[in-house]
């Protein structure tokens, strides 16, 4: 079916499909819902996947019979051409990435489907455990591309080492300690991680992963408080997350 087919196939499927929505409004939208640096990455993942759906297909549009793999490539925005992507400044993707409707009854299956086979999993977590909780972070009425999904298994692996690397300085465990600070260096040039940064996280990865090999606990834990991983022990440490940033933005924070 051509382009044109299949845009007047939605609108006649969805009278709300002819609302459209342009580049500029787009870009002002996400822009003004942009996070700070600060916040925790968690939030910048969910403001990035919650921005796709300033400029998706209408949610109507989606409901009427759309699996997860939506078969639908470059700008979601019925109208415009589909080799155009658009930058949303949170998160950027390839004109190449399919569209997942995270809406569909099928959406673990896809989700399965993308799982980077090649990254290592952290002691004690299984691939269908992570696989469950990108199912569950990916649950909204919303498009996102098929990095954001591949993203989302980065981020939260991440997050497993960081707990697998407390746990191990808890025990006493060098090797394992060893193991996880490789990893957590490691992280900062996973594919997805690096191809949705839009502003510095990777660097800030970086920073944190630097400090922890050298054994820095508090680095460590202030690493778990800004990912909100589960080996965070609840105490916040602002100062030094504050001096870490200092180090990697200086004067442009």
């Amino acid at each position: 079916m051509a382009d044109d087919e299949l845009i007047a196939a939605l609108r006649a499927a969805d009278p709300a499909a002819l609302a459209t929505v342009s580049d500029d409004d787009a870009l002002r939208a996400v822009r003004r819902a942009r996070p700070e640096r600060r916040r925790p990455r968690w939030m910048m993942i969910a403001a990035a996947i919650a921005a796709v759906t300033v400029v998706g297909v209408p949610a109507g549009a989606a409901a009427t019979g759309f699996m997860a793999q939506t078969g639908w490539f470059g700008s979601p925005n019925p109208g415009d051409h589909r080799d155009h992507c658009v930058d949303a400044g949170v998160t950027e993707y390839d004109c190449d990435d399919e569209w997942v409707d995270l809406s569909a009854p099928d959406l673990d299956k896809v989700v399965a489907s993308v799982y980077p086979t090649w990254m290592p999993l952290a002691p004690g977590v299984t691939r269908e455990d992570l696989t469950a909780r990108v199912v569950s972070i990916s649950s909204r009425d919303a498009l996102t591309p098929v990095t954001s999904l591949r993203r989302a298994y980065e981020s939260e692996s991440f997050k497993d080492w960081l707990t697998a690397w407390i746990a191990a300085n808890d025990a006493g465990d060098s090797a394992a300690q060893e193991t996880a600070s490789r990893v957590i260096a490691e992280a900062a040039g996973w594919p997805a991680l690096v191809a949705t940064d839009g502003g510095g996280i990777t660097d800030i990865m970086r920073a944190f992963a630097e400090r922890i090999a050298a054994g820095d606990r508090e680095a460590a834990q202030a690493a778990a408080e800004y990912e909100q991983a589960p080996g965070w022990d609840g105490v916040e440490r602002r100062e030094l997350m504050d001096e870490i940033f200092d180090e990697v933005y200086g004067d442009d924070r």
